[in-house]
């Protein structure tokens, strides 16, 4: 008979406490980075397996998972996510889980925070967060932690927090990427147009700062010379676009590349093909129809795809894995990062979903 594993035994073998044991096996309370990688690893070490008897009866149990993302429309990245979160309650339907959702204005930063400061008083069992803006994130991460609840990050991260999982498409990594194949795109010096959505309350999404910060940390390390200028849209109001956008361009005649920080690249695809700029290279995110189409018409050079469908589906079974069976996932999970073509865009968007499943 195998010999039983105390918490003891983990806690030795970690350098740790017992009870820092215990709230890294049972997600509760806050636990430094190194002490969490210390115990994980003595866990995997020691081949840790949960009581089975306690895994029979958490099958019995019925979960409250909390959803918080931004609102979405037909075809719009978010839309993907959901996909991929109901595509595991599917595989999962004997489990007895029940999902809210708490959708929210991503481009308001009131209605997001108004969204956030529901979660506690619906006392999930876990969630799933969306951490668009960081400040209101890390504020909710901290409120569940101290609750005990435990909560996976999709599509962003945020320092300070202790997520029992995320799943990202490194933001860092994919603003430095863009910087690398715009740049490649239109060669040196020319003008450069960073894309930026404007939001109600002032204050950026944490992936656009994030993939900001990677775009000019390659501007940096290779000593760029290309002027860059800053386009301002508005998602909230459409109609000030042609202006906003014009502007710009009246101002700026030399633009040669533009990078869009966001999903809606599409917008300024449009402002392009409307007035017929040729000269003037588009590098977006993600495989939206509407972005889609503007990479078959030339007015989108590249797009970065992050796999949205595949973060939903393995944030939603790493909750069950860990609700259900105790399994105590690796924390940091990077998603891979596409370059898409408009000669590789119909081979992507038909194999997309193969990765899911694992």
């Amino acid at each position: 008979m195998a010999q039983k594993i105390r918490i003891k035994d983990v806690a030795e073998l970690a350098g740790v406490s017992a009870g820092t044991v215990d709230r890294v096996i049972h997600n509760r309370g806050n636990v430094s980075k190194r002490n969490r990688k210390a115990v994980e690893d003595a866990l995997q070490q020691m081949n840790y397996h949960t009581n089975l008897h306690v895994s029979a009866i958490s099958l019995k149990k019925t979960y409250k998972v909390v959803i918080a993302i931004p609102q979405y429309s037909e075809g719009e990245y978010w839309e993907s996510v959901v996909a991929g979160i109901t595509r595991a309650l599917n595989r999962y339907s004997g489990l007895n889980v029940i999902c809210e959702y708490r959708h929210y204005n991503q481009f308001d930063l009131f209605s997001c925070r108004s969204a956030y400061e529901q979660i506690l008083s619906l006392r999930p069992d876990a969630a799933i967060i969306g951490a668009t803006f960081r400040d209101e994130a890390f504020y909710l991460a901290n409120q569940l932690t101290d609750a005990g609840i435990p909560f996976v990050f999709i599509d962003s991260v945020v320092e300070g927090t202790s997520p029992l999982a995320y799943f990202i498409a490194d933001p860092f990594t994919c603003g430095y990427l863009m910087a690398k194949l715009i740049t490649m795109a239109i060669g040196p010096d020319a003008e450069i147009a960073i894309m930026q959505a404007v939001r109600v309350g002032d204050e950026s999404a944490n992936t656009t700062i994030v993939r900001k910060a990677g775009f000019m940390k390659y501007y940096e390390e290779h000593k760029l010379h290309n002027p860059l200028v800053r386009i301002p849209f508005s998602v909230v109001n459409p109609e000030q676009n042609e202006e906003l956008i014009g502007d710009v361009f009246q101002q700026n005649p030399a633009i040669r590349g533009i990078v869009v920080l966001s999903s809606r690249g599409y917008v300024i695809a449009d402002y392009l093909r409307r007035h017929d700029i040729r000269h003037t290279k588009l590098i977006g995110i993600d495989t939206l129809p509407r972005n889609i189409d503007a990479l078959q018409t030339g007015h989108i050079e590249f797009l970065i795809g992050q796999r949205p469908e595949q973060q939903g589906f393995l944030a939603m079974q790493t909750l069950f894995k860990y609700l259900i069976y105790k399994e105590i996932p690796r924390t940091r999970n990077l998603m891979p990062i596409d370059i898409i073509t408009k000669e590789n865009v119909e081979m992507y968007t038909e194999f997309q979903h193969t990765a899911v499943e694992g």
